[in-house]
């Protein structure tokens, strides 16, 4: 009970500092959501004065983990809450004052674990933030993600997967993994797509092979000398789940992200469409790989289909 109320008492802290006058929301660091071998999967949960009793799995970019270093001193994915003040930290703090509660998640890193290590690790945080609902707070069965790079493709990819896919071992892990409503931020919805005819020549295609290489464990396969959606590219790419089981989704992208090829976004879209998924895309110009969302319109998708 020390320990609870200690973490607590630093997040009404950190609110203080964000805000400068009595706390906003408070916050619950380090709750852990699993263990693998050992090792502690982390999230922090931030919750305002008022929840509306919906709950965000909000999952910051990273490109998996692949440009995290091996340090005992490096900050872990979650903190950018706190830290990135102008994009995802900014994003998120609109989301509390309109009344949501944020789960913001550590997942493991590529390239020491692969997609579907970190896959599981998403899906689980859903679970646990399920199974404890009545602790957090919140309705259980209308839980939200959203996320930006490569946490707006898992974010995406716990609202495709299919429920097939879900374990059957403990209380939590029989769980549904599966949210109702998804909202991404420079999505890579498939992950094999980065050498095509059109790409912007300031892809660096060096760079997305040796992510993809390391998160997903091989290189895609080709055909006609550019790369296709197969096999476990498509195990670990949004746009190879769509079904009409899938979630509505909100998507922000820019016109010249030089690290996402646009039509990535389009290929979402037109794919969820054609399950008649609800879906809107929205396209930003000279946004680079940080489409601004407009949050009122978040909120706004939240609350439809959170319901």
């Amino acid at each position: 009970m020390k320990k609870f109320t200690v973490v607590v008492f630093i997040g009404l802290i950190l609110s203080v500092a964000v805000h400068g006058q009595s706390p906003a929301f408070s916050s619950q660091l380090n709750i852990v959501y699993g263990n693998n071998n050992g090792a502690s999967l982390l999230m922090d949960m931030h919750q305002p004065a008022k929840p509306n009793g919906l709950g965000i799995i909000y999952i910051i970019g990273s490109a998996f983990g692949f440009v995290y270093p091996g340090s005992y001193d490096q900050p872990s994915i979650k903190d950018e809450f706190f830290t990135d003040s102008v994009y995802m930290g900014a994003w998120g703090k609109s989301l509390l004052q309109n009344g949501y509660t944020l789960f913001v998640i550590n997942h493991r890193n590529t390239p020491a674990y692969k997609y579907n290590d970190i896959i599981n690790d998403c899906r689980r945080a859903v679970r646990f933030v399920r199974f404890n609902a009545v602790k957090y707070k919140i309705d259980p069965a209308h839980i939200g993600a959203m996320g930006h790079s490569s946490g707006a493709n898992l974010a995406a990819m716990l609202g495709t997967m299919d429920e097939s896919f879900e374990g059957a071992a403990g209380k939590i892990d029989s769980i549904s993994s599966k949210v109702q409503a998804v909202v991404t931020l420079a999505a890579p919805f498939d992950l094999s797509d980065y050498n095509k005819p059109g790409d912007d020549s300031t892809i660096d295609v060096n760079f997305a092979m040796a992510v993809m290489n390391a998160y997903v464990g091989e290189m895609p396969e080709k055909k006609d000398g550019f790369n296709i959606l197969s096999g476990k590219f498509a195990a670990a790419s949004p746009l190879g789940h769509v079904s009409a089981g899938d979630v509505p989704m909100l998507i922000y992208y820019s016109n010249n992200d030089p690290v996402i090829p646009a039509r990535q976004a389009i290929a979402m879209e037109q794919a969820l469409q054609k399950n008649k998924v609800a879906v809107k895309s929205v396209k930003r110009i000279g946004q680079e790989h940080g489409p601004v969302p407009d949050m009122k319109e978040v909120d706004e998708w939240f609350k439809k289909w959170l319901k």
